[in-house]
């Protein structure tokens, strides 16, 4: 029980790190709203929209039936996202945030899983920014918070890792009950995939390995880096570190080859709240690096 004390005394989460985390999540929702008007988003369903069984109307219903379009509220949440991306008072955007994810994952087509897991690790983050008191999410804030607060932000923090954790579980298991991930062919049928599929000219690429037993190696290596991943809610630091950076690898491959890149940055976002250090500092690295070039004489540019 003092052990648990201490860390929670020694917690920190409102970090330049804790920034970048969820400046990365924002980004995700933000790039799919820039680049999918509402005709996309809405496809067949813009005026047949369901609300009758949400106990929160979302966005959308809200403005249903009335002069305002399904254009404007997206033009307003890109602007909401924007303030929140660059990291401006969490304490108001990050409930707003999470309102504008379980809108989109509630009232818009969605078929890649990513707004779903936004909309998880945004309501999951609401207690955390509440409490945040910076102006912004990229200052540093002093370790002298009191230990309540402190210890609901360690509570949500570490229910966020654990739902990373199950979401890598979860994804490897559903694979091994699957007959093509279990004969190693699933990722033949996901590149020949007519939605998720990769363009010809990387089938091309990739032709050598999709049709022969390598297929097998590259397939099974997926679901075991899964469970690797899952694993990792109880290593060292050292090894969480090696596994972020497998992680982050799987999820660009993904980003460049099936080209969801909007599940890609909420998967990345995950694996840093999951993995990373808080106290990760970007910025001192940078000055590390660059006094290290000063004492070799090398001249940043």
């Amino acid at each position: 029980m003092n052990k648990l004390i201490e860390r929670i005394e020694k917690f920190n989460p409102w970090t330049t790190m804790f920034g970048y985390m969820r400046s990365l999540l924002i980004l995700a929702t933000l790039l799919m709203l820039v680049f999918n008007d509402t005709s996309t988003l809405f496809s067949y369903s813009q005026y047949s929209l369901s609300c009758d069984n949400l106990f929160v109307p979302t966005a959308f219903c809200l403005v249903d039936n009335t002069t305002f379009s399904f254009e404007l509220i997206r033009y307003i949440m890109i602007i909401i996202l924007l303030i929140s991306l660059l990291g401006f008072y969490p304490k108001y955007t990050g409930i707003i945030h999470w309102y504008i994810c379980y809108s989109i994952q509630s009232s818009a087509l969605t078929i890649d899983g990513g707004e779903q897991i936004a909309t998880v690790l945004s309501f999951l983050l609401i207690p955390i920014t509440l409490l945040d008191r910076r102006k912004n999410h990229f200052i540093n804030q002093n370790n002298d918070i009191k230990f309540f607060n402190k210890t609901i932000v360690f509570l949500f923090f570490n229910l966020i890792r654990i739902q990373v954790c199950l979401i890598y579980l979860n994804a490897a298991i559903a694979r091994l009950k699957n007959k093509e991930w279990a004969d190693g062919t699933a990722i033949y049928y996901f590149f020949k995939d007519p939605i998720f599929g990769i363009p010809d000219w990387e089938q091309q690429l990739f032709s050598p390995f999709l049709e022969t037993n390598i297929l097998i190696i590259i397939t099974w290596s997926v679901t075991m880096l899964e469970l690797f991943l899952a694993a990792n809610i109880f290593t060292t630091k050292k090894l969480k570190m090696y596994a972020l950076i497998l992680g982050f690898l799987l999820h660009i491959g993904i980003m460049f080859t099936i080209g969801i890149w909007t599940f890609g940055l909420v998967m990345l976002s995950a694996l840093l709240f999951y993995l990373a250090p808080l106290d990760f500092n970007v910025i001192k690295i940078k000055n590390i690096m660059s006094f290290r070039n000063k004492r070799n004489g090398i001249v940043n540019i």
